[in-house]
């Protein structure tokens, strides 16, 4: 099942604010938060939540990385739930202590109120992000047990980021995944997510596959479920294949030039697509470093063309 809106997805776990700018919440005994999206969709988010939860309030929120669109709502939920505890990797807490990150991650999040009143007629909120601390940091293989017979377990899962983590629930084979198994646009095309390393980017799709989820939540867009969730991570790895070929032609036609290189990716990749889309500047951030990152690595790169 390609599951493309907010709700229930399956028992006790649903899609909260908006599908395009997902968080995600797993009710019990202990309700957990993973992710928390766009700072000007906070009321969608929280009104989601209260429609589940009523008054009880969520026990943990889970980041899987420091980017704008994961992080915008944290203040804002920790501000309305004070005992929720939120939970990320070390490096990402660094992240959110760097003066130029928290610019860029409250300059983002504000041109993202533009796009965001196309979304859907719900409220938007116009405050702007506001940084916050982790309560607990988690590290790869670390396991967290729920209230309930219920585990969180944490991957370390480089490629996209360097402080990425996904999140494996084993006993309801649900795992929050997001970008580091690619985001599929809605049409099957996938967008290949590795911004800092394209190796450790397929090492960790390999990993997450081999752990045969049965619910799969991406970045962006959709959850998939049976046989779409195993067939995204096969699909997602020949995508990055295809995307590494044709940065690396480009690469060389434009002689190493990162700013012609990136314009003729999104000329490709980007200008057809419909909206809703990412919004262009996030999207030629990332272009610009899958394709630095993709520079970097060709072997042997010739000083000729650079």
């Amino acid at each position: 099942m390609r599951f493309n809106q907010t709700g229930r997805v399956v028992d006790q776990f649903y899609v909260l604010g908006n599908p395009t700018v997902p968080a995600y919440l797993m009710d019990g005994p202990v309700p957990v938060v993973f992710d928390s999206g766009l700072t000007a969709l906070s009321l969608q988010y929280e009104a989601d939540l209260r429609k589940i939860l009523g008054q009880r309030s969520p026990g943990y929120l889970f980041i899987t990385h420091s980017h704008f669109d994961h992080v915008g709502a944290a203040a804002y939920l920790k501000g309305l739930h004070p005992t929720l505890q939120i939970a990320g990797s070390a490096r990402t807490q660094e992240i959110l202590r760097r003066e130029k990150a928290i610019q860029l991650i409250q300059s983002l999040n504000q041109e993202a109120i533009q796009s965001t009143t196309s979304l859907n007629g719900r409220p938007i909120y116009r405050g702007p992000f506001r940084p916050f601390d982790l309560d607990l940091t988690v590290e790869d293989g670390q396991e967290i047990q729920l209230e309930g017979d219920c585990s969180i377990q944490v991957l370390n899962t480089p490629g996209h980021t360097h402080d990425f983590m996904s999140y494996w629930i084993p006993e309801r084979r649900i795992l929050i995944a997001s970008e580091a198994v690619g985001c599929d646009d809605g049409s099957g095309y996938i967008f290949s997510e590795f911004l800092v390393d394209y190796d450790a980017y397929i090492a960790s799709l390999k990993r997450l596959g081999a752990l045969d989820a049965q619910v799969l939540c991406l970045g962006h867009k959709l959850v998939l479920t049976g046989e779409d969730a195993r067939a995204h991570i096969h699909s997602s790895l020949e995508h990055a294949a295809g995307y590494l070929a044709m940065v690396e032609e480009f690469l060389t036609m434009e002689r190493g030039d990162i700013d012609r290189t990136v314009a003729r990716v999104k000329a490709a990749e980007w200008d057809p697509k419909p909206w809703p889309k990412q919004n262009k500047s996030a999207y030629v951030l990332n272009t610009r470093s899958r394709v630095h990152t993709i520079r970097k690595r060709m072997r042997p790169v010739d000083a000729s063309l650079i």
